[in-house]
């Protein structure tokens, strides 16, 4: 099964961005990885599926991360 993913990364100057990322991990899973991906690097990276662009994000802007699912399935 295919998750889709919203992620809101939320800047400290009051900006906000929006991206989709397809993955086929659970939001637990996909979560936990995403925080120990800013707690432990400078920079995070993902591809976004709307567009297929590496995003590259400094983590040390960000002051919070929501991240909404939506399951997709294909027969």
């Amino acid at each position: 099964m295919e998750y889709e993913y919203t992620v809101k990364f939320y800047f400290d100057e009051g900006r906000e961005e929006e991206y989709k990322i397809k993955n086929n991990i659970e939001q637990e899973t996909f979560t936990e990885e995403l925080s120990n991906g800013f707690i432990e690097k400078s920079w995070y990276s993902f591809t976004e599926t709307e567009h297929y662009k590496t995003i590259l994000i400094s983590t040390k802007e960000v002051y919070q991360v929501v991240v909404e699912k939506n399951i997709l399935e294909f027969d």
